[in-house]
């Protein structure tokens, strides 16, 4: 029980709670409410002028005015009123500004302090085009009905960039629609001239095929109706003998080409299916796949299954059976099967080999991929993205990025979209969809006991 000299003590306390209560509800209820928090892992606030911050958690609401702000280890996903959902990074502050739904005059005004983000916005970008805007210190994005990224970079994404491979490839020629799909689930259409890394999918339509030079100068036309991958493509010039190239046809057919890894390093370059893994003893060779790529019946001599062909030197079946140039196609229907010769590939193969096509050379490297230096990034996926400071404006579609100096200055498009902010770890840890996946690898104590959904 409180002692009679307390009391006074005690009444002026409970008096600055209850105000500092009553400016918190009177500030956010003064505010319209523009969304609510999906997930909010680690330590993330809420606040606005003359209010005390709030900690975020799932289903917290966001009002007009408030400025969130997220942790060193944290991330924080918003859904707004219309369907937009943002991903904020770690050390991000980022402020909704204006938020309406009105069919009179309907907006969104977004403001980026510090730190990334990436969205996918909803009806109002779509209702109307000029609807919404992120501002930042140097530059206006507007967004038209798409998905990007922006990123207030410092000393922290040139790290970040210096430890993204290289990418394994580029597409050298398409035709028709080609989806390249990241590990991470990020899905982009595939351009003449656009990287391919570690871990992509290539996924080709009807009529669509691309031919795919990698780095070590081997080269692969995925046919249509294919899902081809890179699992993983390691190649320096001047270390050939650590380099290593796997992939994996999961359905439909290719064509192929041995490059430097399949001449010096031939254990060290496989093609892996559901049925066989395929080596190369410095080759040119066709696969195909018929349904699933297995067959049912392990006495099948024909049907679904794996189907091979050799033009120019030798290939093998999980380190046995060879196959020459000089020998007809082959049938597989099952793991461990002895091939059989079968009179022709189950399909006319009529996409070219991919040595018979010409390819533009690949890009100069963009300095900005490995050291983006002091900037706004910016990288439009979906939809378009137009990026405007006092100088000019540069219009982005999907696959397009442009930079622009902390320091100020015009826009500058980039050839590409760096490869530490298209397959950025956090971000894409968090789907946008709403999955949440680990971020922080808490063998090592990067991610605190403060997160929580």
């Amino acid at each position: 029980m409180a002692r009679q000299s307390d009391l006074p003590l005690l009444s002026r306390g409970l008096r600055a709670l209850a105000l500092g209560a009553a400016l918190f509800t009177a500030a956010t209820q003064a505010a319209d409410k523009a969304g609510e928090v999906v997930i909010a892992r680690g330590l993330a606030t809420a606040h606005v002028a003359g209010a005390p911050a709030r900690i975020l958690g799932s289903g917290s609401p966001l009002h007009v005015g408030e400025t969130i702000t997220t942790g060193p280890r944290s991330v924080a996903m918003l859904k707004l009123g219309d369907g937009t959902r943002m991903t904020l990074r770690p050390d991000t502050s980022f402020q909704v500004e204006e938020y309406s739904l009105s069919d009179a005059a309907p907006s969104a005004v977004f403001r980026l302090f510090k730190g990334g983000l990436r969205a996918v916005t909803g009806f109002l970008s779509k209702r109307d085009p000029n609807a919404v805007r992120l501002r930042t210190a140097v530059a206006t994005i507007g967004i038209r009905g798409t998905e990007f990224d922006a990123r207030l970079c410092g000393a922290d994404c040139a790290d970040e960039a210096r430890q993204r491979p290289a990418p394994a490839g580029r597409a050298g020629f398409v035709k028709g629609t080609v989806i390249a799909k990241a590990a991470s689930g990020r899905a982009r259409a595939l351009q003449v001239g656009a990287p391919i890394y570690s871990g992509d999918a290539l996924v080709t339509g009807a009529n669509a095929y691309a031919v795919v030079l990698f780095r070590d100068q081997s080269r692969v036309t995925v046919m249509p109706h294919t899902e081809f991958r890179v699992d993983r493509l390691v190649y320096q010039e001047d270390r050939p003998a650590e380099s290593e190239g796997f992939f994996s046809l999961v359905r439909g057919g290719l064509r192929a080409v041995s490059g430097v890894i399949g001449k010096y390093r031939r254990n060290a370059y496989q093609m892996r299916t559901a049925v066989a893994t395929i080596g190369i003893r410095g080759t040119g060779y066709d696969l195909y796949c018929v349904g699933a790529c297995v067959n049912p019946d392990p006495a099948a001599r024909s049907g679904d299954g794996l189907y091979a062909d050799v033009n120019d030197g030798s290939i093998d079946f999980d380190g046995g059976n060879p196959l020459a140039a000089d020998q007809p196609p082959v049938f597989i229907g099952s793991t461990g099967m002895t091939p059989i010769e079968v009179p022709a590939m189950p399909v006319p193969i009529d996409v070219p080999m991919p040595d018979t096509v010409d390819l533009p050379p690949a890009p100069p490297v963009d300095p900005n991929a490995t050291a983006p230096g002091e900037a706004l990034m910016v990288a439009c996926y979906a939809g378009t993205c137009a990026v405007e400071t006092d100088q000019n404006t540069v219009e982005l579609g999907a696959g397009d990025a442009a930079r622009v100096g902390l320091g100020g200055g015009p826009a500058e498009q980039l050839p590409e979209i760096p490869a530490f902010q298209a397959e950025d770890p956090i971000l894409n840890a968090v789907d946008v969809g709403g999955e949440v996946l680990e971020l922080f690898d808490t063998s090592t104590g990067t991610e605190g006991d403060e997160c929580a959904e």
